[in-house]
């Protein structure tokens, strides 16, 4: 695994976890579980993404879309999963918690 892939990882896990203590303050343990899950399923996406890219790189070969469509598969699964269990903060727990791939993108480029 590549410095910068841990470092993402390693960011989208000091952002859930900021964003579950705010999550269990305002909107109890709902919220906190669906940034938990959230958060879980930005590590695997990440992983699975580098997964996809190393594979493309050794192949000389374009993304797949089988790739694509699993990661917003797992996406769309988490947050249909906390629909359906939880509540409607948990929801936006996910959100966020999904959102933190986004957000260790932006932090781990340098």
């Amino acid at each position: 695994m590549t410095d910068t892939i841990k470092k993402m990882v390693k960011n989208i896990a000091i952002l859930g976890i900021v964003e579950i203590a705010v999550f269990w303050l305002f909107f109890g343990y709902k919220g906190a579980m669906g940034v938990l899950l959230g958060t879980c399923g930005a590590c695997i996406n990440i992983l699975a993404l580098w997964r996809d890219v190393k594979k493309c790189v050794s192949r000389q070969k374009k993304m797949s879309v089988m790739g694509y469509l699993s990661r917003y598969t797992l996406s769309g699964a988490i947050m249909a999963l906390c629909a359906v269990t939880l509540s409607v903060q948990a929801v936006f727990g996910a959100f966020f918690g999904l959102m933190n791939a986004k957000l260790a993108a932006f932090l781990s480029w340098r």
